[in-house]
């Protein structure tokens, strides 16, 4: 569904990222995890078309993503960034509304103000439709972008990628497995899921598969229960981790110990 082929993004003769290769199907929902600095917000840019590699290529839909108009890449896939900067009052709906602008002939109608407010409910928003969006908490205005997100690719079609960079970030724990739920249920239904995360038992949870970086490299590939395990968390994230079988779910669980003993900051006592 999208791939990335000996993608490479340098900057100032700075190499941020190089030569990254790897597929996301549909169906699936694709973890990339790393330490901070890996790449993995640079890739998912590159992703998304927001960045143009300085090497290799993204397919989308086994079509070159530069092959593709603005708005066909607008309706085939949607993204969530790090960070959303709006401070125009507009009401929580009216910002999920945006999300359909790549299917609009003009107006909005009714299946359109519908997905939207299907949108909020499945973020746990649709109670808060009509609040301002300045109004809202920072985990709230992180749900009205999930939803934004959801609203643009909300309809089964033959092409449909979520690319979403730390969606966690700020939500309390409730709604992180609510927002990861929810695209694991987007993943179900045909869509491919490309996530960056940081908080490993959470990738280990709902990724299908995990893509592990660090320094702009890919160090493993594979399944959570394939990639994680004790000299990877210590070669990559310099911690020293437990990485033991789940006692409820068919996954891995990751306890962290602390900094390894080369770590660049202290080890706690």
């Amino acid at each position: 569904m999208i791939e990335a082929k000996e993608l490479a993004y340098s900057v100032a003769g700075r190499h941020l990222v190089v030569g990254i290769s790897f597929r996301a199907e549909a169906g699936k929902l694709l973890a990339l995890v790393g330490p901070n600095g890996a790449g993995k917000s640079t890739l998912l840019r590159m992703l998304s078309g927001e960045l143009t590699p300085t090497g290799g290529e993204v397919y989308l839909g086994n079509k070159p993503l530069s092959a593709w108009s603005l708005r066909d890449r607008a309706r085939a896939r949607a993204v969530l960034p790090q960070q959303s900067e709006l401070s125009f009052p507009f009401s929580a709906y009216d910002v999920v509304l945006f999300g359909r602008a790549p299917h609009l002939d003009g107006h909005e109608i009714a299946e359109d103000r519908a997905i939207a407010r299907a949108a909020l409910a499945a973020t746990d928003m649709l109670v808060h439709e009509h609040r301002l969006y300045p109004t809202l908490s920072g985990g709230e205005r992180q749900r009205v972008h999930a939803a934004r997100a959801l609203a643009q690719i909300w309809n089964p079609q033959s092409v449909r990628v979520l690319l979403l960079d730390e969606p966690t970030a700020s939500l309390d724990l409730a709604h992180q497995h609510g927002v990861l739920a929810r695209a694991k249920q987007m993943a179900t239904e045909g869509c491919a899921v490309v996530c960056v995360l940081h908080d490993l038992n959470l990738a280990a949870q709902y990724a299908d598969h995990c893509v592990v970086l660090k320094k702009g490299r890919v160090s493993a590939h594979g399944t959570p229960a394939e990639v994680f395990s004790t000299a990877l968390l210590a070669d990559v994230f310099e911690v020293d981790a437990q990485v033991m079988t789940h006692p409820k779910l068919d996954c891995p669980l990751i306890v962290t110990l602390g900094p390894t003993a080369n770590a660049p900051f202290p080890r706690s006592r």
